[in-house]
């Protein structure tokens, strides 16, 4: 008889099983096991908690997870990849959470760029990870305790300051069928030295099948003063996937970020990316675009910190919903006193082609300074009758006039992400039909 899994902990299994197989320092240990008993305690968010209201954790809790065993290579994982890699792109793939050199592509080596894995981070950068690992926790939200909990997969990528990456890099997260009912916990550190320059691009895809696996990310990047990096991230898995990830992000001074956030694919997707301005002179730039059908569940939530003078932001998100699908976007900008000249800008737009569709917005704004310039809005529509007709009577099909009215929605934020725009554009136009 299959054991039901715990309400509050569907993970404990899985935990025990992977403290028993690492082989880290004491010190990763302790913390992992610190970070799951702090998770323990406090159980899954439910929807009373004021950032979790909107959105149900009913999916992930029923399931009792194992971990997915390590996966040699095999043509469905090679298909799978070789649907994502661009001969000049840097690529790092995961399979079911593990690390696959035989499927990543980092032959070329970038001088200044330094890649080691987590596992070998965890020893021979533990005075950096450390208090970083650490300072995560205090006050963290659950599923950071909980990627914390199964710390060990991921990788430490560092740019030597005045670095300028010419050949982007991608890292590929690859599910598998052999990943059903499993969670995986990746776990990425970015460095950005000083004037460094980095185009990264983050994906999450099923490969041949439908999976139910749980994902749980969290990347974190700190940009150095006069750094600049565009960072992707898309997600694209299986109409079962489940994931909820975070990104944190710290800027220095006269640093910029150009950011882009893809949604696609899963039964339940929450990403959270809360950006940091702690330098004078920063930029940041946030865009995204997500597209839902068929009972889907899409949420955002972005926090942007201005803590110093002068920093800018801007955010633009769009949404385009079907079927009876949700969406939630919640973007929250914090103007500290310090934060005298912010400038800050944040704005949703959704277009709903059902009428069982839902969208749940918004948008906030935290001001304790007194010279800002900050503006935020939102608002939700469905395509324009009038443009339909037109377009049929230069004749085009209904079908036509709508996918390319949607597509036309699409493209001003695709814009912005000239990188993946590409790759991109084609999917999202045929992702309604």
């Amino acid at each position: 008889m299959q054991k039901q899994s715990d309400p509050r902990n569907p993970f404990a299994n899985a935990f025990a099983a992977w403290q028993a197989q690492r082989q880290d320092p004491t010190w990763v240990s302790e913390l992992r096991l610190d970070a799951f008993t702090a998770f323990d305690t406090s159980g899954l968010p439910t929807r009373r908690d004021e950032e979790w209201k909107y959105t149900s954790l009913r999916p992930v809790s029923d399931i009792n997870y194992s971990l997915a065993a390590v996966l040699a290579d095999s043509a469905t994982v090679r298909a799978a990849v070789s649907d994502y890699i661009v001969s000049d792109e840097t690529v790092l793939v995961f399979v079911n959470g593990q690390l696959s050199l035989s499927n990543s592509n980092i032959d070329h080596k970038q001088p200044g760029l330094t890649l080691t894995s987590l596992t070998d981070a965890l020893s021979s950068h533990g005075d950096y990870l450390r208090p970083r690992l650490q300072q995560s926790l205090i006050a963290a939200q659950p599923f950071t305790r909980l990627n914390t909990a199964f710390l060990g997969n991921g990788t430490l990528i560092e740019l030597a300051p005045n670095t300028i990456c010419e050949r982007p890099f991608h890292i590929l997260h690859v599910s598998t069928s052999e990943a059903h009912d499993t969670a995986q916990a990746p776990r990425h550190f970015l460095v950005l030295g000083e004037g460094s320059e980095l185009k990264l691009t983050e994906t999450f895809v099923s490969a041949a099948g439908h999976t139910r696996s749980f994902t749980n990310s969290h990347t974190d990047i700190q940009i150095a003063p006069g750094a600049r990096l565009q960072y992707s991230r898309i997600d694209l898995q299986s109409e079962l996937a489940l994931h909820v990830g975070r990104g944190r992000i710290e800027l220095g001074r006269s640093a910029s970020l150009d950011s882009f956030c893809y949604s696609a694919g899963g039964r339940l997707s929450r990403y959270d990316l809360d950006v940091v301005l702690a330098g004078e002179g920063a930029d940041a730039e946030l865009n995204g675009l997500y597209l839902t059908k068929a009972g889907q569940v899409v949420d955002h939530h972005t926090t942007v910190h201005h803590l110093v003078p002068n920093a800018t932001s801007r955010q633009l998100y769009k949404g385009i919903l079907d079927g009876d699908s949700r969406a939630v976007f919640n973007g929250k900008v914090i103007v500290t006193r310090e934060a005298q000249g912010t400038n800050a800008q944040q704005l949703n737009r959704n277009l709903l082609l059902s009428a069982d569709a839902e969208i749940d917005t918004k948008p906030e704004l935290m001001i304790d300074a007194d010279d800002v310039k900050c503006s935020h809005g939102a608002s939700i529509g469905q395509l324009d009758e009038d443009q339909i007709f037109y377009l049929r009577s230069r004749g085009l099909t209904s079908l036509e006039a709508r996918k390319l009215l949607t597509t036309a929605f699409a493209d001003d934020v695709l814009l912005k992400a000239p990188h993946v725009r590409k790759r991109l554009r084609s999917r999202t136009m045929g992702y309604f039909t």
